[in-house]
């Protein structure tokens, strides 16, 4: 027992020394703005003394408490002038503590006194390692098979199918409905390859503007045409090199682009608009699409030749309609999720709820299962969602069974204005239970505050006096 006393001792002897003797001085506050933690170089450079500013209110340091707001928005300050008590400018970084995807605090990192391009040599350093890590991140597969909920003999047919298909190196088409999950199962074949160490690549087809697909997907070298980065660019594919790279609606990848796919496909290499070397890469190609393909090859609206290539596997994801039965489980997840994310308390979904829930199409799959879910959930006030937090269009099903073409005739006005009432519902409640901190609101309700001002102008929201 001494030993280990003596150990500890030893430990915090040697990190208080590590601490106290590096030249950047450390303030570290928790969720609730409190200076837990500083070390010496830091009362060195701003005057103040430590004994005076622990436990108490980072404000006592900093009267505009500009760490606290670093550590409410999650977005980190870098090379910031601070003017510390005894009037000299130093140059202080804030960045949010994260532990997994929650913050659970602040700190600052303020320099010693140095030459200004010194100074800006430091920042940037810290710059570029902060963004390179929240790249790796944003580049990594989330989502693994036992994130695939549902115990219906299809759903099951689709994991085991991913786990064969995540044993090879052949491209993977991933079909079904908006809302089902494909980007899920190409999550979940990556984790299970042996790419899974390497990056995974979005590609989201749909959304690149027709003449920006090449230097999207191939990059380009420094002057290679009007407008472009000075140092060039590198592209989606060269990003997923010994990784996975995902196209997800493929079915809107342009005629002209199609022919450069599918030499890339086949001799797996590239090269950048402007540039005459060729790069050899390795990777997996997996695409997604929620149109008929064979269709649109059959229209000329897609190469045969390329949707050939890219369906060596196949895999077709089924809809909520065809696996009801996973309807109880997701459900549960979902609510669980929603109560941990909003610190809510609901504990159950009411049986008249879960019947219209099986009664129910689900046109829009999951994703209208969780959408419809979080609506109710944050109007609910009983704990237990019944079917007055329900969408209008959802309570006609209360009164009995209702079958697909009568469901079919649900108005699509009608659709749009309970999604309207309620998008404004979650955003009044969301503003009255944070009293109305916008910074707060926004990180969570998953937008960006400039999202949340434009959604406040449309629904002529105002906050009340």
């Amino acid at each position: 027992m001494k030993n280990k006393k003596t150990e500890a001792t030893l430990t915090k002897e040697l990190l208080d020394a590590m601490l106290n003797n590096i030249y950047l001085g450390f303030t570290v506050i928790d969720k609730d703005g409190i200076v837990r933690f500083r070390n010496q170089v830091s009362e060195d450079q701003s005057g103040i003394k430590n004994e005076d500013v622990l436990n108490t209110h980072f404000t006592n340091i900093d009267e505009k408490g500009q760490l606290v707001e670093v550590m409410k928005s999650g977005v980190p300050d870098f090379g910031v002038l601070w003017k510390a008590p005894d009037g000299k400018d130093k140059v202080v970084n804030r960045l949010p503590l994260f532990s997994g995807n929650k913050i659970i605090g602040a700190m600052t990192l303020g320099f010693q006194e140095k030459t200004m391009i010194t100074r800006k040599y430091d920042i940037l350093e810290q710059k570029l390692e902060y963004y390179k890590n929240t790249l790796k991140t944003l580049q990594n597969a989330k989502y693994n098979v036992q994130n695939i909920l549902g115990k219906s003999e299809k759903i099951m047919n689709t994991k085991r199918l991913i786990l064969k298909y995540s044993q090879a190196n052949a491209p993977v088409l991933i079909t079904g409905a908006t809302g089902t999950g494909k980007e899920l199962c190409a999550h979940a074949i990556h984790l299970n390859s042996s790419r899974k160490n390497h990056a995974f690549v979005k590609v989201n087809c749909a959304s690149i503007p027709r003449d920006l697909f090449e230097s999207e997907l191939f990059g380009y070298e420094s002057g290679a045409f009007t407008g472009a980065n000075k140092k060039g660019r590198i592209g989606k594919f060269e990003l997923a090199d010994h990784g996975t790279i995902f196209l997800d609606e493929v079915a809107s990848l342009p005629l002209e682009m199609q022919p450069k796919l599918l030499r890339v496909l086949q001799e797996r290499e590239i090269e950048k608009i402007g540039g005459n070397k060729v790069k050899e890469l390795d990777i997996r190609f997996i695409a997604a699409s929620n149109e008929n393909l064979e269709s649109l090859v059959r229209q000329n609206k897609f190469r045969e030749d390329l949707y050939y290539r890219i369906k060596i596997f196949s895999l077709e994801v089924p809809s909520l309609m065809e696996r009801k039965e996973d309807i109880p489980i997701l459900s549960e997840h979902f609510i669980k999720v929603f109560n941990q994310a909003g610190l809510l308390n609901i504990t159950g979904i009411s049986p008249d709820v879960m019947d219209i829930f099986l009664k129910w199409n689900w046109p829009g799959n999951i994703r209208e299962l969780k959408n419809v879910l979080e609506t109710a959930a944050y109007l609910n006030e009983t704990g237990i969602i019944s079917s007055k937090d329900l969408p209008s269009y959802l309570t006609v099903l209360a009164g009995g069974a209702v079958d697909t073409d009568t469901q079919k005739e649900v108005p699509r006005l009608q659709l749009k204005k309970a999604k309207k009432d309620f998008e404004r519902n979650i955003l009044e409640k969301e503003l009255n239970r944070l009293n109305w901190n916008i910074a707060r609101t926004a990180k969570q309700l998953g937008i960006s505050r400039p999202q949340l001002y434009a959604l406040l102008k449309r629904y002529g929201i105002k906050r009340s006096m």
